[in-house]
């Protein structure tokens, strides 16, 4: 071979004989772009929905003003391409079906509202587009003629279109070209003219009998109105990119003795040896850049095919997704910057190598680094946990996980020797050859698994503990309708049952006409009588903290039935009452009652529910109106289109009642969301690193496992080799999970609330990816020589 030999038939010789070392840096490159790309275009899809959204919101137009006065909208006239919308609030039905929506009415066919994802935009009027996931619960196809109700009345229109609004799945719109007519009152008008530029507006907008803004500072506005998990993700990855990039320089250390060898082998048939470095090292670049392109291209390709899921878990609808350049661009730079400095790096660490030789000692250094590691790290720990509690502490609660995260990356080096502990001197020896490249990968997962774990335990405890202080407005899962109709409650019933509901609550609700009755709790009583007050609202310190609504309304509920009140309100089994007869605030008289506690009130629904005939309805003169408030407890068990057909259905049969639902994730879900997410990437990632670091081991150490083969060590020898060996991941991970619940759990004060069911999952596929690359380690070796 001359320095001639190389590129394509250096590449193709180079992938016959390494064809484990090609598989081990392709995974990895594949890992490291599929994470980075892939999350950053999860991240960028998201923000590039909000944008999209606002900006078909306003039609693309660069400007948009919002008024009502009069004088103000003629001198908008006077601008040329000023284009009206009229919004409004109404109703779409198709056949005997109705659904609310926003009614978009606008006159000019050029303006193009929303984003059109089948169909065409309207061009006559009388034509419209309608939101997709209002048409399919309705079953309204692309043809079909409906009817749009708004407080003007009834008229038809053709559908012509659906549209998507890719920031929030469940927005409801229908967007109508109409013709210029009296009933026709814009409400919003749209521009690529700067409002304030026109002399006539000038002074409108100045006396704010008009407001208007650019389409710039709506973007901005939008911002604050993210998802949680934007914000959570602004360095994810970059972090990801410096775990997975961390695993393949580790490995790139692993196999560097195979490249010396292969370098070795082109300078001995002539290669000059910075040449055979180079084109060494651009074969094994290249290796890893094909992986990270395909792992980049991979992850968009799953995205783009999976983004309606992906998208419906922050509640939007993405039509399609938006690639960044930053981040894979910084990955490929990177990279190829990390190939270009590894020779005189290479040559660096050689010369210093060989001026300070290893000695026996190192080791003993290592170890001691390690335990001081630990030490220290658990006793900044502890002290941290500790000062986080205080008043003061939000701060320092910040350096509790790095803390975590130094005793994590220590422990190996502490692990590790301990394991030697017994063995022959020459074992002990082989050991810690064996034990140099592990360690470097078992701390590398340990860290990925006690900050994943963490992060994970936290955000559900945080979560859970602000549920359980926090009464829901409903109950979860639930529809609720509040001044429904006596005579429609049947017909609602029939129509719930139908489409799959079983539980039907009713509370009705009393005549207010002259007095009402609210229930608040005993303490608030105290605090009124305390302070020679009838008035609760000089009160607002004493109201329960842990109800949404302290001072909540009494309805009716089945004759001869047990009084049954919000368990926040109770205190040793009683409730406050108060009565109002005047509109000022004061109460006219307190009282109080004994009552069970029922889960389901509060919020929405009542504090608290009598019967018709209790000595409480007969005292305070409760008498039903005519109106209930019912309650679908079962509502989340139907399908989307079943829940969408029994909302309109109510609208339909009670067009004034108000509703609310529970089916709707909350904040607290999202933040459980984000933790089960970060348990998942931290256990894939944790298991990667762990699987193929130590597979890349166990292919560097083929001589060594070929050796003792050869040998004759009985097999019973290995088997301890190997658990030892294996021993050095695998009880990293099993302290790395003690100590993340440790460090989440602030040295185990926090116990009142749940800390979840997955923040240990990157442990268990870390020990198990232990367990993996030990039976990999055991296998018998290949004969050949290398």
């Amino acid at each position: 071979m001359s320095s001639r030999v190389g590129g394509t038939a250096l590449t193709v010789a180079f992938m016959r004989h390494r064809v484990a070392q090609v598989v081990v840096l392709t995974l990895l490159g594949f890992m490291l772009g599929g994470t980075v790309v892939g999350l950053a275009v999860a991240r960028s899809s998201a923000e590039r929905a909000i944008q999209d959204s606002v900006r078909a919101d306003i039609g693309g137009s660069r400007y948009a003003l919002q008024t009502g006065d009069p004088a103000a909208s003629r001198a908008i006239s006077i601008v040329p391409d000023a284009m009206p919308v009229q919004d409004q609030m109404g109703d779409v039905l198709a056949g005997d079906l109705s659904a609310p929506v926003l009614v978009r009415d606008y006159t000019k066919s050029s303006l193009e509202l929303g984003i059109v994802t089948r169909g065409l935009r309207p061009r006559v009027a009388g034509e419209l587009l309608l939101s997709e996931s209002t048409a399919q619960a309705l079953g309204i196809a692309i043809g079909d003629t409906v009817r749009v109700r708004t407080g003007n009345g009834q008229r038809p229109g053709r559908v012509v279109g659906l549209s998507v609004d890719p920031a929030n799945r469940t927005t409801s719109t229908l967007v109508q070209l109409v013709a210029e007519s009296a009933e026709f009152r814009p409400t919003i008008w749209l521009s690529d003219t700067d409002f304030y530029t026109v002399a006539a507006l000038r002074p409108v907008l100045d006396q704010r009998r008009a407001t208007y803004q650019s389409v710039d500072t709506v973007l901005e506005a939008s911002a604050g109105n993210r998802p949680q998990f934007l914000s959570a993700m602004r360095f994810v990855p970059a972090g990801c990119g410096l775990l997975m990039g961390i695993l393949l320089v580790a490995a790139g250390v692993v196999l560097s003795r195979r490249w010396r060898l292969d370098a070795d082998a082109l300078i001995a048939v002539g290669m000059p040896p910075a040449l055979a470095w180079r084109r060494l090292l651009s074969v094994v670049c290249g290796t890893v850049l094909a992986g990270e392109v395909l792992g980049g291209c991979a992850a968009s390709a799953v995205l783009f095919l999976s983004r309606d899921p992906v998208s419906a878990w922050v509640g939007q609808q993405w039509v399609g997704i938006a690639i960044p350049w930053q981040e894979p661009v910084a990955l490929l730079g990177l990279t190829i910057l990390l190939a270009l400095s590894a020779v005189p790096l290479t040559r660096l660490v050689t010369r210093w190598a060989q001026r300070r030789p290893p000695r026996p000692s190192q080791g003993r250094w290592a170890t001691l680094a390690g335990a001081l590691g630990v030490g220290l790290g658990l006793a900044t720990l502890v002290v941290l946990t500790r000062v986080s509690l205080g008043s003061h502490g939000g701060r320092v609660a910040a350096l509790v996980p790095l803390a975590a995260g130094v005793v994590a990356f220590a422990l190996p080096s502490v692990v590790a020797p301990i394991l030697c502990w017994g063995l022959p001197a020459a074992t002990r020896t082989l050991m810690r050859h064996l034990h140099a490249g592990l360690r470097p990968v078992a701390a590398t997962g340990a860290v990925v698994i006690v900050l994943s774990g963490y992060w994970s335990a936290q955000n559900t405890y945080d979560a859970n503990v602000g549920e359980a202080l926090s009464s829901p407005l409903e109950p979860a899962g639930s529809f609720v309708v509040s001044e429904m109709p006596d005579s429609a409650i049947q017909a609602l019933e029939a129509f719930y049952r139908s489409h799959g509901g079983r539980q039907i609550v009713r509370y009705a609700i009393p005549d207010e006409s002259k007095a009402q009755l609210r229930v608040t709790a005993p303490k608030v009583l105290a605090c009124m009588s305390s302070q020679r007050t009838l008035n609760p609202s000089e009160v607002t310190d004493c109201f329960p903290r842990e109800s949404a609504a302290p001072l909540n309304r009494v309805m009716l509920g089945e004759p001869g039935s047990a009084p049954r009140a919000d368990p926040h309100l109770l205190d040793n089994g009683k409730v406050g009452l108060l009565m109002f007869a005047s509109g000022d605030g004061t109460a006219t008289s307190l009282a109080d009652t004994r009552a069970e506690a029922d889960p389901l009130l509060g919020g929405n629904l009542p504090g608290l529910v009598v019967a018709p005939d209790s000595a409480v309805a007969k005292r305070f003169g409760l008498i039903a109106n005519g109106t209930s408030e019912v309650l679908l407890p079962d509502f989340a068990r139907l399908s989307p289109r079943e829940q969408f057909l029994v909302r309109a259905a109510a609208i339909r049969l009670a067009p004034s009642a108000q509703m609310a639902s529970g089916t709707d994730p909350t904040a607290y879900d999202r933040l459980r969301s984000v933790a089960n997410t970060a348990s998942f990437l931290g256990a894939t990632t944790a298991m990667l690193i762990l699987l193929l670091g130590g597979v890349a081991l166990v292919v560097a150490h083929t001589l060594t496992r070929r050796t003792l083969v050869d040998i004759g060590a009985a097999p019973g020898r290995r088997w301890e080799i190997v658990a030892r060996w294996t021993a050095v991941p695998l009880t990293t991970a099993v302290l790395a999970i003690s100590l993340a619940i440790f460090t989440a759990s602030a040295g185990g004060q926090r116990t009142e609330a749940s800390y979840g069911s997955l923040w240990f999952l990157p442990g268990l596929l870390g020990a198990a990816a232990s367990l993996i690359v030990g039976a990999a380690f055991l296998r018998p070796p290949p004969t050949a020589d290398e």
